[in-house]
């Protein structure tokens, strides 16, 4: 799937942010390429490994 495939999908979804993780190994710098799937939903990001979150629940306010 392109970076554009999934950020129409994350769009689609109604989801909050979208991580792209998993790279084609061609893709030497994938941070050059997120500014065309941001132009399709705005809160995605390139991750790096190691990148962490702590995930909050709606009902966890």
């Amino acid at each position: 799937m392109t970076f554009t495939e999934a950020a129409q999908l994350a769009k689609n979804a109604d989801v909050r942010e979208m991580w792209l993780t998993h790279y084609s190994p061609s893709l030497v710098r994938p941070q050059d390429y997120v500014d065309k799937a941001r132009k399709i939903f705005p809160a995605t990001i390139a991750a790096n490994d190691g990148r962490t979150v702590e995930l909050k629940f709606d009902d966890e306010g």
